[in-house]
This record gives C-alpha cells, structure tokens and sequence, in this order.
C-alpha cells in the first residue's frame, strides 16, 4: 500500500471505516445485550412479599400524572403504601394526589409537601423527606411519569429475594408520543438507552442505574452513606448503584420492561434533556464517554458514504463495493433497532419513524460534543454548574426559573 497517494480524504475515509467497524461490531454485542436480559423476563419471579413504601417525588404536573398515580395504587401486590411529596406546597401535582387519595380512599397514602433543601439536588431533597416518613424498609423510588403494569412491584421485590442484591433498577420504554421531540424520546429509550444499560451489565458487569425506578431497602441506603452521600451530585441514581456495589450488595437489573409516558415534547426538551444525560457521563467516566460516538454507526456510515460520494477511496477495496456495504449496514443496524423497538415496546416502529432514527443518531453527536463542553445545567428551574463526579455548585449567575411544566 503506497500512503504517499493517499490524499485527506482517503486518510479521513480510513479513519472513518476503521471506527464503524468497531461501532457495528458494539451495535451487534449489544442487540444481543438487550435479547439476554428480556429472555430473564421469560420466567416470572416469585418471592417473598415484604411491605413495601413507594417514594414518588413530584415537580410540576406530567403527562397523564393521575393515570399515572393510578397504575401504582392498583398494583397486585399485598402491603404496600404510596409517599408522594412536592418541594413547593402550591405544586400543582398536590391537588392531582389528593384526587387520588379522594377516588382511592382506601389506598395507603402520605402527601408531604414543603421539605427543606438538604442539599444541591432537589429530587434528593424531596427524596430525603419522603423516606423519612415512609413507614417499610422495603422502599421504591418511582418517578413521576412512569405507568407501571400490574405486576411491577411484585417482579422487583422478588428480585430482593436473593440477599446478595442490594439495589434493584429498571429498563426502560416510552409510550404516548405524538409530537416530534415525544417520539423522539420514545425511540432512544428502545435503542440507544436500553443498548447502554444492558451492554454494561451484560458485557461489563456494570450496573448503569436509571434512577426513574430504584428499589432498596432503606436500611442498606443506610450502610452505604444514604442519601447525604448524594445531596450535591446530579447524577444520584448512578452514585448510589456504585455505593451500593463498593459495599458488596449486587446492583439487579430487572427484566421487567417499565413505561414512561412520553406523549407532547419539544425537539428542544429532548436535547436539553440528554444533554443534561450527556454533562453527567462526562464527569462520571471520562475516557468511557468520548467513546460513545461508538454506540452510533449510523452517523459513522453516512460519512463513510459522503467520503465516497467525494471522491475518497482505498486500495484494497472498490469505492462502488464499499459503499454497498456501508448501505447494507445501515439498513442492518437500523433493522437491529427495529428489532429493540419491538422487543422493548412491544410492537414495531411505525414505518414514518424509521428515518427519525437516523436523524436522531446524527442529533445525538451534537448532543454528545455539546455535554463534553458545557458545564452550565439547568434542572427542575434550578440554574447550577457541574463538576467532576456530577457534583453541583450554585451557577455563577442568576437565571430565570423554567416553566412550571415538569422534567423528570
């Protein structure tokens, strides 16, 4: 191979190639990632059925927040109450819960409202608070927007069952979308999302904890620093499945598939959201992240194809069977997340949603430059900035509060 003709382009196509190969070969460990903790899900689990205390922090009023709230108080499950609390008493989602308490009269129900801040971050505030008052060991931190099935408490408390774990997390879907930014979430959270989360459990023993669904027992909180351990950290949920590991209790990730109601966000929500995902990672594990561009072949191959379509070629290969490959490849990987979809959602992409997820991955690097850059984070109408480890600091300047419209 002579390198003295090879032009910019041809190095940059080169450079390109050898990257999507790595990224299709992380696209295909981690489909069968995500394959092997579902068919976990096969054989429901059975256990023990302690008493259980379900934490819901509440911000704002969510989509569907009452139907929400509904789905945990018919849960299949003997003992169990629901601790629902808002930082502000005029919160608007107080008047949802109490709407709640009036159709349900018998449901086991706390509404806690006005908790004093412990620390930079609000939800561990509200959280601190609603643990307290709690009255089980056993206690489950639910988010706002979530629309469990049924049987959601009884498939993660049987996973306590083993003593050995500690903490319990949950893969996640989004269901409702009908605005752009909507779909859009709905979509990441089958691929991208559900790919990370059971790649590194599956492949790398890691356990990336969502912290939209957290079961524990408050007395292991307890041994592993509680929740003063994560008062001024954005990134709680993962903090705490990394504590929970040092200890030696295992981190599970059930198989049991929990829904977010995603169903009327802006393009600009979602962005801001991932973003602030994005600034999390970075100062979580650096070297980790810069290689996330990795989890996106699609961009990767369609600058391969423009390298091609300009001009750039490589000696051991023709331009015309290179670009055929990129093209099949594109067509495998966005197959893969086809597949995900189903498996994660239940049912297939519609067919206008197949080319969003393209335009998402290409999205996502943006994203993704932006959060390695930005340290500024806007949350729950509370302006900060974030440094190593996810640790919060009070924002330079003074910003104006967001909407009242809750963020999870």
């Amino acid at each position: 191979m002579d390198l003295t003709r090879f032009t910019i382009q041809d190095f940059g196509l080169l450079a390109v190639l050898i990257l999507t190969s790595f990224a299709l070969a992380m696209t295909l460990a981690t489909h069968l990632s995500v394959l092997r903790v579902h068919a976990r899900g096969r054989a429901p689990k059975r256990g023990p059925t302690p008493p259980v205390s379900v934490l819901k922090p509440l911000c704002g009023v969510d989509e569907g927040l009452y139907e929400n709230l509904v789905s945990l108080a018919r849960q299949e499950y003997p003992d169990f109450e629901l601790v629902l609390g808002a930082e502000d008493p005029r919160d608007p989602a107080l008047s949802v819960a109490g709407a709640l308490r009036r159709d349900f009269p018998n449901l086991k129900l706390q509404i806690v409202f006005g908790m004093p801040a412990v620390g930079m971050n609000p939800k561990v505030s509200n959280l601190t608070a609603l643990s307290q008052r709690a009255h089980h060991d056993v206690q489950l931190i639910s988010d706002s927007n979530v629309r469990p099935d049924p049987d959601y408490l009884r498939t993660l408390v049987a996973e306590l069952a083993d003593p050995g774990v500690g903490l319990v997390s949950s893969v996640l879907s989004g269901t409702g979308g009908k605005s752009l930014g909507a779909r859009l979430e709905n979509l990441h959270l089958a691929t991208y999302v559900a790919r990370a989360v059971c790649g590194a459990e599956v492949l790398a023993a890691h356990p990336c904890v969502i912290g939209k669904s957290m079961l524990f027992r408050k007395s292991d909180l307890t041994r592993v620093g509680g929740f003063e351990l994560v008062r001024d950290v954005l990134a709680e949920d993962y903090v705490l499945g990394q504590a929970f590991r040092r200890a030696g209790l295992r981190v599970a990730l059930s198989a049991h598939v929990l829904r977010t109601v995603n169903v009327r966000r802006s393009v600009g929500q979602f962005a801001a959201r991932h973003l602030r995902w994005a600034q999390m990672r970075r100062r979580l594990a650096a070297r980790l992240y810069w290689g996330e561009p990795l989890l996106y072949p699609g961009p990767l191959l369609t600058a391969l194809l423009v390298l091609l379509a300009l001009g750039a070629e490589l000696p051991f290969v023709s331009s015309n069977r290179l670009a055929e490959l990129a093209v099949l490849a594109l067509i495998a990987k966005y197959a893969s997340d086809a597949w995900l979809i189903r498996v994660i959602n239940g049912t297939f992409p519609r067919a206008s949603e197949l080319p969003l997820l393209l335009l998402k991955d290409i999205g996502m690097w943006g994203v993704w430059l932006v959060g390695a850059l930005k340290r500024r984070v806007m949350w729950r109408g509370h302006a900060m900035l974030i440094g190593e480890g996810s640790r919060l600091y009070p924002a330079r300047q003074p910003t104006p509060p967001e909407p009242a419209v809750a963020r999870a």
